[in-house]
């Protein structure tokens, strides 16, 4: 797996259980919160991208489902804001990937 791929799956693995510990008041990931990193692993492991991925935000192909979509966004507004305190270089990383990415499409 590409390093880049890495470090996106362990940013959401890491987002989603801070938000069921904020939200839901989960000791342990719930079940809903343990569907949700099952399938943003399962997409961003078939991104057509992969090593070239820009971020979820600035591409053309919208893998999500309406619901899961809804729910990584309610994830991302609450624990978003408070990654830059927590996890300085990973945010860092993400806004690089988010300014130097072009929109892309799969060929």
């Amino acid at each position: 797996m590409h390093p880049r791929v890495q470090r996106e799956k362990r940013i959401l693995e890491t987002m989603i259980h801070t938000y069921c510990r904020e939200v839901h008041k989960a000791s342990d990931l719930c079940v809903e919160c343990e569907d949700l990193i099952e399938y943003a692993e399962k997409r961003l492991l078939s991104c057509p991208f992969l090593k070239d991925k820009p971020v979820c935000s600035k591409c053309d192909i919208h893998c999500y489902n309406t619901k899961q979509k809804d729910k990584i966004k309610a994830v991302m507004r609450k624990v978003g804001p408070k990654m830059i305190l927590t996890h300085t270089f990973d945010t860092i990383w993400y806004y690089y990937y988010k300014f130097i990415h072009k929109s892309q499409k799969a060929s």
